[in-house]
């Protein structure tokens, strides 16, 4: 009785005790996986969402006749079909990859909204703000470390369904982020200005942002941006103040 017990309490040095010390630290480490608690809710959700239409479908045929157990499963696979179609498009929507083709496609808006997708994915935040009358819009935000972002943008492509190359979106010179929580603190990291183009940068553009610590984003460095690489890694801000 006493052997029985020692190896019930799992004493120190035994196989068990250093078994419940192993799944303890695995639990710990959250890397234990659900218990079977945790998934049969859903388990049973499933059943549910799989049994009610079978037996409506069921029902209808032997109730109402073989056209109408037809209808019923039509009903359900339509049902179905739309309910897929629409977490796809919804996936689509939120995913966060774009191609040149899809940004060349986009409007100025639908460009600004990609672009903000863009730095969400890569931990800054994004809210538009209107700068001037002609309804210019810049994003500004603040980075993982809380440094500041202010976002502009220019179109040189040609957009479809439009005749002829499309005009650069007007922009004013970025001197700073407009931030609407405040002024600007002296400490921490310069804020991080940012212009983003579908096409190329002129010479004096390019001139111009080194001379005010403006960041250009091109078509080449776009398409490597939405691909997935990082925009720290592609602006190698590491190196920034």
């Amino acid at each position: 009785m006493s052997v029985v017990w020692a190896l019930r309490r799992s004493p120190e040095g035994t196989r068990r005790a250093w078994r419940q010390r192993e799944e303890l630290q695995v639990i710990l480490r959250g890397e234990y996986g659900p218990r079977w608690w945790e998934i049969t809710p859903a388990f049973a959700a499933l059943l549910l969402a799989l049994a009610l239409p079978l037996f409506a479908v069921g029902w209808a045929w032997s109730r109402l006749g073989w056209w109408a157990g037809v209808l019923a499963a039509g009903a359900f696979l339509y049902a179905f079909r739309t309910v897929v179609r629409r977490r796809r498009a919804a996936a689509a929507r939120n995913r966060r990859r774009f191609t040149l083709a899809e940004i060349d496609a986009a409007d100025d808006r639908a460009f600004r909204r990609i672009v903000g997708r863009l730095l969400v994915r890569d931990g800054w935040t994004a809210k538009g703000v209107l700068v001037n009358d002609r309804g210019t819009v810049h994003l500004v935000g603040n980075g993982p470390d809380g440094r500041r972002m202010g976002c502009a943008f220019e179109r040189g492509i040609e957009s479809a369904g439009q005749d002829g190359p499309r005009p650069a979106a007007a922009l004013r010179p970025v001197s700073a982020a407009p931030d609407d929580d405040g002024p600007e603190e002296p400490e921490g990291p310069s804020p991080l200005l940012l212009i983003v183009s579908s096409g190329a940068f002129a010479r004096g553009r390019v001139v111009w942002a080194a001379r005010n610590n403006v960041h250009l984003v091109d078509r080449a460095q776009l398409q490597r941006w939405a691909a997935g690489e990082n925009l720290r890694q592609l602006l190698d801000l590491g190196r920034d103040g």
